[in-house]
């Protein structure tokens, strides 16, 4: 086998990462989507909670995945809407694994991983997400389960002050699968 016949089927269909441009994930994934032969998949995660649920946001901020034929369509993958560029190592589109591939797919067959949060405890760094006190951060002081809040010890004009706050109002850590909160 010669290097050209090694370079092509290098260059065979198969899933390759794609890079978006910033915050442009669904967007690029949603034009990759409409080519022909072309499947996409945006693993994303979502927050598990009670209240009103955040939008899903992406496992890998910034990259997805599509299946496609670099011989065919690499120009209409690279030039689409939202993206920014194929990965590659020396010029030549590196492949995912198929094995990966399905691994992502087990973990969320819908494209979309739950997150659950985790258990509220006493002395957690929080950040509240509504109501008066929205875009301050502070930390847990007291847990009164029997009315989903909680008291946060907050610096209001430069004194510590506990506030009670509706639970659903704060954004506890999480579990995320990646190490991010």
């Amino acid at each position: 086998m010669n290097i050209n016949e090694q370079e092509m089927k290098d260059w065979s269909t198969g899933w390759y990462c794609i890079r978006a441009k910033p915050r442009q994930e669904m967007v690029a994934s949603a034009t990759l989507s409409t080519l022909d032969t072309v499947e996409v998949f945006l693993p994303r995660t979502q927050r598990a909670r009670k209240a009103k649920p955040e939008p899903p946001k992406p496992l890998f901020p910034g990259y997805f995945f599509a299946r496609f034929d670099p011989i065919e369509h690499l120009r209409n993958v690279h030039y689409a809407r939202g993206v920014a560029y194929i990965v590659r190592r020396k010029g030549i589109p590196v492949h995912v694994s198929p094995q990966v591939m399905i691994e992502l797919r087990l973990l969320s067959p819908d494209g979309i991983l739950e997150i659950p949060d985790q258990p509220h405890k006493i002395g957690d760094q929080i950040r509240v997400i509504s109501g008066l006190f929205k875009g301050d951060q502070g930390l847990v002081t007291k847990l009164i389960p029997a009315r989903e809040r909680v008291r946060v010890l907050f610096e209001i004009l430069g004194r510590p002050t506990e506030v009670e706050i509706d639970e659903h109002e704060v954004d506890f850590p999480s579990a995320h699968p990646i190490g991010t909160g």
